[in-house]
């Protein structure tokens, strides 16, 4: 005899059907609502992280600092760019300076050099004087990828404005750039806790190695003195006006040659260190023989490019220390 089934009985599986459909509705729901509040997240984070990268890229927020410089100390960087001249400067907040750039062959090995430290910003970029050696690679470091602030470079007379491809090359890249050019002039500037003291001198005529200004970088109670290529006739000139020439570490001018460093000149800096860029066996002879003998009247400490490498000096504005590519740290 068969069983009979209760009407609960009966009813009970039509019930688990619909209970099972309302839960699959329920969560069908659920899970509309879940992807929707992921994806309106999921948009926010995307904005915020936006304008994050915008205003970190404006260094409104996290401002870029160079690397390798801790704070209350500065770093003076001789790169290494043949016969040559290229010098960086960081102040202990960041700020960055660079002198010349050497010849166009070397623009990629200068510009590789900044990426190493960090470095996307230039403050100062400053053209001693328009000769190849010193600003060949001008024109590479402007179109790069690299922000500059002030570019500086000397005023030469009308009539004797170099036609050369290398300067025209130059002028062409700071219009297509939007930079303008910052005639060298007597002043200071402020450079972290330090500051930049340019000197210029009221020479014209047709030796574009007399047209470099005189750069003296304070920082503390130590000092850096940079003339690019000025000559003895310039530096004369300059001691006649009286300034304060006095540094520690002088990058001499010219890359040691003869025609430049005067005893006069020495005497006024008075330099614990000098520094010669210059390139291995390079055919003007540099640095001359009687020049060195002049440096080592007041430093057994000079340092050469050619033979030393990069140079890098660091300052607490009080101790200088010094390291060279293929040395080892010196104190």
């Amino acid at each position: 005899m068969a069983k009979r089934r209760s009407a609960a009985q009966s009813y009970a599986p039509a019930l688990n059907k619909r209970l099972k459909g309302a839960v699959k509705t329920v969560s069908s729901k659920s899970a509309s609502k879940k992807s929707k509040r992921k994806s309106t997240l999921i948009i926010v984070l995307i904005i915020f992280v936006a304008v994050a990268l915008y205003l970190y890229d404006k260094g409104i927020i996290f401002p870029q600092k160079s690397a390798f410089v801790p704070d209350g100390s500065a770093y003076v960087h001789f790169i290494d760019v043949g016969q040559g001249d290229c010098s960086l400067l960081i102040a202990d907040d960041g700020s960055t300076m660079l002198i010349d750039c050497g010849e166009a062959e070397y623009s990629a090995d200068v510009l590789s050099y900044l990426d190493s430290l960090g470095i996307t910003r230039l403050d100062y970029v400053m053209a001693t004087h328009p000769h190849s050696d010193h600003m060949g690679g001008m024109a590479d470091i402007i179109s790069s990828d690299i922000e500059i602030g002030i570019f500086i470079m000397p005023r030469v007379a009308d009539e004797y404005i170099p036609t050369t491809r290398v300067y025209e090359r130059l002028l062409d890249a700071i219009a297509e750039n939007g930079y303008s050019i910052h005639a060298a002039r007597t002043e200071t500037l402020d450079f972290g806790s330090g500051k930049l003291e340019i000197i210029t001198s009221d020479y014209s005529g047709d030796n574009m190695n007399n047209y470099s200004p005189v750069l003296r970088f304070v920082f503390g109670d130590t000092a850096f003195l940079f003339s690019g290529d000025a000559e003895s006739t310039v530096e004369k000139s300059i001691l006649s006006e009286g300034y304060d020439l006095h540094a520690d570490v002088y990058k001499a001018a010219h890359h040691g040659s003869s025609t430049s460093s005067c005893a006069e000149w020495l005497s006024a800096i008075d330099p614990d260190y000098c520094v010669i860029e210059c390139g291995a066996g390079n055919s003007y002879g540099h640095p001359h023989g009687e020049t060195v003998a002049l440096f080592r009247q007041y430093t057994d400490v000079i340092l050469r490019t050619d033979l030393d490498g990069d140079i890098v000096f660091s300052t607490d504005g009080s101790e200088i220390e010094y390291s060279c590519e293929k040395q080892e740290m010196i104190r």
